[in-house]
């Protein structure tokens, strides 16, 4: 299976990539943009308490480590980064999907 970055770079470049290289590229795009939620709320978090601008509370801290996530994903197949436990086609990674969506949806339920 080809890199992330490489698959990322054919579809742009109009090339056609094979559907599942594809479906994991986008399971991985997914997993970067919530590592990139969590970051900026931490750094949200920090401004609106006033915290010290230390570790995950500095945006340099957190822009580092965004450009070594990215950096590790666009270099290896996207199955590779998600690692085994998130595979797409994993029964195991399907059942605690449906077990997370339950609890968020009660939590969205609870909310509203």
């Amino acid at each position: 299976m080809e890199s992330l970055g490489s698959i990322i770079e054919a579809a742009k470049s109009g090339e056609k990539p094979n559907y599942d290289e594809l479906r994991y590229a986008v399971c991985a795009m997914s997993s970067l943009m919530v590592f990139d939620l969590m970051a900026l709320r931490a750094l949200a978090d920090a401004e609106k308490q006033n915290k010290k601008r230390i570790l995950s509370y500095s945006a340099v801290f957190q822009y580092e480590e965004r450009m070594k996530r990215v950096y590790q994903a666009l270099n290896k197949s996207p199955l590779e980064w998600l690692g085994v436990e998130n595979c797409p086609d994993s029964p195991e990674a399907q059942e605690r999907r449906k077990g997370i969506k339950k609890l968020v949806n009660k939590i969205i339920e609870n909310i509203a």
